[in-house]
């Protein structure tokens, strides 16, 4: 069975975010996890940033955090089934480009295999998103397979082409193969200050059982 649906994710995410960097910021409402500035859930990697939980949208779907850093505030203007969070830094725009990630879950019945699922995502940056010179490191988050893929965005309109980074994670729960991917991405990517809050952002990442408090 091919995963395809799972995979528009990446794309998603990637055409996303850049959308996000270029618009204006709404403002949206984060939920703090008691004591997650410090805490570590399981063998979750912890980070010095707050952690936010982002709302499912139905009970069986797997709790996500994302790190939060100083100066990254939340916009709502592309949240969707699929897109389900995004976060901008309005302090580190660079040509024009507002450094964001973006936070994306798709599902699909049964049991997939999770590395054919994660080819899949990188699949969609190169042959949906036309992405160059990727580096695939695998990983793992709270457990869960995982990959890690930096690669160059091609330009669009007056945003230049840049780095960006995805992190794609899978996991089976209730009998259900979720994908959830992070991307974030900056016009200027050696910025020291966006390359620690990057850093800090992809880490501390989380993919938790649903219900997870």
């Amino acid at each position: 069975m091919r995963w395809t649906r799972l995979t528009r994710a990446a794309l998603a995410t990637a055409a996303l975010s850049t959308l996000v960097g270029c618009t204006t910021l709404v403002s949206g409402s984060a939920v703090k996890s008691p004591g997650a500035e410090s805490a570590k859930t399981g063998p979750c990697e912890g980070v010095s940033a707050p952690m936010t939980s982002i709302e499912s949208h139905s009970p069986g779907e797997p709790q996500l955090r994302i790190p939060q850093p100083q100066g990254w505030e939340r916009t709502t203007l592309f949240d969707s089934q699929i897109v389900r969070y995004a976060i901008v830094n309005r302090d580190l725009i660079a040509k024009k480009f507002a450094p964001n990630a973006v936070v994306t879950l798709e599902t699909a019945d049964g049991s997939a295999d999770p590395q054919e699922v994660l080819d899949g995502e990188r699949r969609g940056l190169t042959a949906g998103l036309g992405a160059t010179d990727l580096v695939t490191t695998p990983t793992t988050r709270c457990g869960y397979r995982a990959e890690s893929v930096t690669y160059t965005a091609p330009p669009m309109g007056e945003i230049p082409a840049r780095r960006s980074t995805m992190l794609a994670v899978v996991g089976v729960f209730g009998g259900k193969t979720y994908a959830t991917t992070l991307t974030v991405g900056s016009a200027d990517p050696d910025n020291p200050a966006f390359t620690r809050d990057a850093n800090t952002i992809l880490t501390g990442f989380q993919m938790l059982p649903p219900g997870t408090s």
